[in-house]
């Protein structure tokens, strides 16, 4: 199944989790969401995405 999340690179893993590194991130970098479930991984970039906009400075990579 394909995921997807603006702003975001979505990927499952072969245990069936799933991770979202920022787009246009460092490829070296560890994942800015790590989640068991689609709906919990969309809240955890959510919350990355206010992050982001309180501290912009933070997660640039």
């Amino acid at each position: 199944m394909t995921w997807e999340i603006p702003e975001f690179d979505v990927t499952e893993n072969p245990d069936g989790t799933l991770e979202a590194h920022r787009k246009g991130g460092p490829p070296s970098a560890p994942a800015d969401v790590n989640a068991a479930t689609f709906r919990e991984l969309e809240l955890g970039c959510l919350a990355a995405r206010v992050a982001w906009s309180i501290r912009p400075d933070r997660g640039t990579g």
